[in-house]
């Protein structure tokens, strides 16, 4: 894996997100050529670029002061930009043989009352990218996509299944040389605005943990894994894929908050709040639609959609076999919701209390 990397000139848009930043870090080990992380977001780039350049692990000598000095030697170019800007998205794909593109507006609410801005970055903003990798010929472009994408009742599904959209049909471009695939994730447990920051957050301060529905299941990884998922795809890729993590369990959201709480305090939970479901949420995820089974696959890590390549040679190139789940991959789907003592364990290895109690989630 690590020679898809060696020596190529990668883009990451959203790089001061939480995948982002982690791919960020992961990549800067596979001696790439160059690595630039472009995002909208000041002082996100500031902070992973400090991390980045005074980690214990990679100490720049004292001597070395200039901000441009440090990236040379990182081999990093921080792009402060959005891909609403076309100009922006062709300067930053220039010369550029991966692109991973992260950047999006992903949060249900936001969307919700501001849908002509989550239009202008989920589709738009892909499109720009898409267009600017085409005529820069990229070699290969990755979107990181949600499984709220699979049957939308959300502004951020239905602007992220539209960014699908325009992803794939791009190989069909005229004369283009570029693969475009997707990625599906479920919740990165951990990442930025998710459960546990706002759970931990919750109890910390003695609040009540507030639960949308107490059936509410979510489709859950870790940031290592959704790494990994990212940089195995572009392994794999020959472009008109969808990849989807196939080890994904789900969890009961009220679950996750009651072993928190267990971890993180010795007193019973007794002040849920119950909010109701927000507008455009769901109670169940899935993984893939109805329409989609008919083109689904899998191997010993993931599933894979593909329209376009011969039965035979997917099965051969990918080393996979038809997928044998007929019926939709769904989060309440009991035999993948994970008991709390499960939970508890996952949650466990994933993250450091002692510094979760201390942390201050923004």
């Amino acid at each position: 894996m690590k020679n898809n990397f060696k020596n190529k000139s990668i883009l990451i848009t959203g790089a001061s997100g939480s995948i982002g930043s982690a791919l960020l870090k992961s990549l800067i080990k596979m001696n790439c050529k160059v690595i630039r992380a472009m995002s909208n977001d000041e002082n996100g780039l500031f902070e992973i670029s400090e991390d980045i350049f005074n980690s214990s692990t990679n100490k720049i000598k004292k001597n070395y002061h200039s901000f441009r000095e440090r990236m040379k030697r990182k081999k990093i170019r921080i792009l402060y930009g959005d891909i609403r800007d076309y100009k922006r998205c062709l300067n930053a794909t220039k010369n550029i043989d991966i692109v991973i593109h992260a950047a999006a507006v992903k949060h249900v609410p936001i969307c919700q009352y501001n849908p002509l801005e989550a239009i202008k970055t989920n589709v738009e903003g892909t499109r720009n990218l898409c267009k600017a990798s085409l005529k820069n010929k990229v070699k290969k472009f990755l979107l990181i996509s949600t499984d709220k994408v699979v049957d939308p009742t959300s502004i951020m599904g239905k602007t992220k299944q539209k960014a699908e959209k325009i992803t794939i049909q791009s190989n069909f471009s005229r004369n283009s040389k570029t693969k475009f695939s997707c990625i599906r994730f479920g919740n990165v447990v951990g990442s930025r605005g998710s459960i546990v920051p706002l759970f931990t957050s919750q109890i910390r301060n003695n609040l009540p943990i507030t639960i949308t529905n107490k059936q509410m299941t979510r489709f859950f990884m870790s940031l290592e894994g959704a790494v990994n998922l990212i940089k195995r795809s572009i392994s794999l890729m020959r472009g008109n894929e969808i990849f989807i993590l196939k080890s994904m369990h789900s969890f009961k959201v009220v679950d996750m908050a009651i072993v928190l709480n267990n971890l993180m305090s010795r007193k019973k939970i007794s002040n849920f709040k119950l909010i109701g479901i927000r507008p455009g949420e769901k109670i169940y995820e899935s993984l893939f639609s109805k329409n989609e089974i008919n083109h689904l696959y899998e191997n010993k890590d993931m599933f894979i959609i593909n329209k376009s390549l011969e039965i035979k040679k997917i099965l051969k190139f990918y080393k996979a076999k038809v997928a044998k789940e007929l019926d939709i991959h769904r989060s309440d789907n009991p035999k993948f919701i994970l008991k709390r003592n499960t939970i508890k364990k996952f949650i466990s290895k994933n993250f450091k209390f002692k510094e979760l109690l201390k942390k201050n989630y923004k």
